[in-house]
């Protein structure tokens, strides 16, 4: 990696991981989904830094070749003020970088040509404009995302995005440890068709006492529980990783029926949607 200055880039909410960099907003999210990890990272929403500030854009300007990939929106849902969103999107469009963006919440159909046209004037420089909806569990949805969207609504945000020819992904992050294989199938049997891929991730808890899972499902021999610091967050924040390698790899055979890919993550699929786009 070219020599950079990371604290600067961390004083201002951007985490710098292998090429890739993560936008962090300090801004809530609205969906308030019980297995997100943000409120434990955020206790401070701050209203300057409205999904990015001048000095995170001047930053992400003078980024070196090596770093690829702008991940938007990390913390908080991107779409959430539609108008600010694609005002970001069009800033980042034109820095050279392929953008990834994920999200929960349902898409007008002008929103979606919006999209597009930005994604086809980044293909003219040879940049990727990624997008992926976030589908970790389907009839369980109610319990674990009482306030977003139903997958059905998600499905169709992703129906239509895929059909505008915008690079489309499915992410299954956190792989919740204890969803059904029926509800695996049904995320795969419903999106498979409109996506070049998919990729997921452990579930990251502060803790185990939060009730989110039972102490069940925490005695499951099944489970692994590790402390770590993800590299991927601002410094500091310790978690517990919560993995699940039987539901993780009964994952794995359900994707691969499909001839579709599992990636580690958004930025290995954005590179393969540009190494392999037509």
């Amino acid at each position: 990696m070219e020599n950079i200055n990371l604290d600067i880039f961390e004083k201002n909410n951007l985490i710098i991981e292998s090429d890739r960099v993560l936008v962090y907003s300090k801004i809530f999210c609205p969906l308030g989904c019980k297995y997100c990890f943000v409120e434990d990272l955020n206790k401070e929403e701050d209203r300057q830094n409205f999904y990015l500030s001048s000095n995170q854009l001047e930053l992400l300007k003078k980024l070196p070749e090596n770093i690829h990939t702008i991940m938007l929106g990390c913390d908080t849902e991107f779409f959430q003020d539609e108008k600010e969103a694609i005002k970001i999107l069009k800033d980042v469009s034109v820095l050279g970088k392929d953008i990834s963006i994920i999200i929960k919440l349902k898409l007008s159909d002008d929103i979606i040509k919006t999209i597009k046209e930005i994604s086809d004037s980044m293909q003219l420089n040879n940049n990727i404009l990624s997008f992926s909806i976030s589908i970790p569990c389907f009839e369980s949805s109610n319990l674990w995302e009482p306030n977003a969207p139903s997958v059905k609504e998600r499905v169709e945000t992703l129906k239509k995005v895929s059909e505008a020819g915008i690079p489309s992904m499915v992410a299954i992050r956190p792989l919740i440890p204890n969803i059904s294989e029926n509800e695996i199938d049904q995320i795969i049997q419903t999106t498979h068709s409109y996506v070049l891929g998919y990729y997921s991730g452990p579930l990251y808890l502060k803790d185990l006492d939060s009730g989110i899972l039972t102490n069940k499902d925490i005695e499951n021999s099944d489970l692994l529980i590790s402390k770590t610091e993800p590299n991927w967050m601002p410094k500091g924040n310790i978690f517990l990783k919560i993995e699940n390698p039987r539901i993780m790899l009964y994952l794995k055979g359900v994707i691969e029926k499909y001839n579709i890919i599992l990636f580690e993550g958004a930025a290995q699929g954005t590179d393969f949607i540009k190494n392999n786009k037509k």
